[in-house]
């Protein structure tokens, strides 16, 4: 092979791995994180049978992106535990539906679930009588997912929190937890936080 030519196949090499390069990064899969969130909440009120509990919840990512986060939250559930005047206890959960919520890029704000989440405290409550929340407890699964950018991974602080209204009461205050969200596609190492 003439020196033209081998020059010739050179840049046809380098144009074909240059194509294939762009190509991959441009279908990689979005870059995701996933994990259990566990609060726990505001406890010492006094429930009655009858009573409604009303589970509100927000997420918010502190540090964020330039471009936009989707988070699903799965098996979101809160539990208030109930101290009977007998001694006895009893668990009454509130279970919300599975959801994705989009947090737009550069924002910092809070995103509420639009999910209404309610139960109503059974009549067999304590034998029928009022107990007193000694525990509130709130889990859910949760998968952060970059939008865009994925070779590059995300990094950032995600936080949740929670409250709740008893009768339309206004809720006691919001507990939150925050943890560092580390997101990279399985290939992909040099875009991504350190750990």
């Amino acid at each position: 092979m003439n020196a033209r030519k081998q020059y010739l196949f050179g840049c046809h090499v380098i144009v074909g791995l240059l194509v294939a390069m762009i190509l991959a990064l441009s279908f990689a899969p979005a870059a995701s994180a996933q994990g259990v969130v566990t609060i726990s909440g505001k406890a010492g009120e006094t429930v009655h049978p009858g009573d409604s509990f009303h589970l509100i919840y927000q997420v918010a990512i502190t540090n964020p992106n330039s471009i936009s986060v989707t988070v699903s939250e799965i098996n979101t559930v809160m539990h208030l535990s109930v101290s009977c005047p007998n001694g006895s206890s009893q668990t009454i959960s509130v279970n919300a539906p599975a959801e994705s919520l989009v947090i737009p890029a550069n924002n910092s704000n809070w995103i509420p679930s639009p999910a209404q989440a309610e139960t109503t405290v059974p009549s067999t409550l304590c034998g029928g009588n009022a107990g007193v929340v000694s525990a509130v407890t709130f889990t859910s699964s949760s998968t952060v997912t970059c939008n865009a950018n994925s070779a590059q991974g995300c990094c950032h602080n995600f936080c949740t929190r929670f409250t709740h209204q008893r009768n339309g009461v206004p809720p006691p205050g919001f507990s939150e937890s925050c943890k560092s969200a580390k997101q990279c596609t399985s290939a992909q190492n040099g875009g991504c936080c350190k750990s």
